[in-house]
């Protein structure tokens, strides 16, 4: 139990993103007059709640980009080639969301290097091109890492902690109080296996799913188009 209130302790202080390196800023504005907002599940896939997330998006003709934990999705392939089929956009949250402050270098490659593996298994279709740090915790190690797979880091800019259930008018009012174009909203979709509980599972990200379902009209209302995150122009070949 100390553990897993240890792990959220550093969620809910997630580490400063370096803010020398464009891609860690948290916005993504592809040019003047653009009204993009990027949202962006962290966590998944988890058969209780990400097939309902995809539902919602889709009657919405809204599309996002799902930051996948390695574990899960070797567990749930179908999902991850159902985000794919549905036109939304796969990234790389590690294989079973360690702290990266808490690894040494051959872990953290492997925490990465393993994800991508694990995800062209499930979907050879898959862009895979972003990675996003457990807990936002951007280590030079991680950096590196993802600089020789290929992978872009991204941040966030908008952080309702709708993983603490702070309840669905606060998410709400959180992201609407803050967005703006190039923002890039932080949900979650499941509970990674190092905060996993009995109680978890179930209902765990009902919020996130009732806030969802009005944040999307609410941000159309303001002409924003939700989209998934775009490639970056630039990737190193190496897998």
């Amino acid at each position: 139990m100390a553990g897993r209130h240890d792990n959220r302790s550093k969620r809910a202080r997630a580490v400063r993103p370096l803010s020398c390196i464009p891609e860690l800023r948290g916005e993504c504005g592809e040019g003047a007059g653009d009204r993009t907002v990027y949202l962006t599940f962290d966590d998944g896939p988890n058969p209780r709640c990400t097939p309902d997330i995809l539902d919602l998006l889709a009657e919405n003709r809204a599309s996002a980009t799902f930051f996948v934990v390695g574990a899960y999705a070797a567990e749930h392939p179908e999902l991850v080639r159902r985000m794919v089929a549905e036109g939304h956009r796969v990234g790389n949250h590690t294989m079973t969301h360690r702290e990266p402050s808490e690894c040494h270098l051959g872990q953290v490659q492997y925490e990465i290097l393993e994800t991508n593996r694990v995800v062209r298994l499930a979907c050879p279709e898959a862009s895979l091109a972003h990675m996003r740090a457990p807990y936002g915790n951007w280590t030079e190690q991680v950096l590196t890492t993802c600089a020789r797979a290929g992978l872009t880091p991204v941040h966030w800019s908008i952080d309702p902690q709708d993983w603490s259930r702070p309840g669905v008018e606060a998410i709400v009012d959180t992201v609407m109080a803050s967005v703006r174009p190039g923002s890039i909203v932080l949900l979650h979709d499941a509970c990674p296996p190092n905060e996993f509980s009995p109680n978890a599972e179930a209902g765990q990200r009902d919020q996130t799913l009732n806030a969802l379902s009005r944040l999307i009209p609410e941000l159309h209302e303001r002409g924003f188009a939700i989209r998934s995150l775009p490639q970056p122009t630039e990737q190193s070949d190496i897998p």
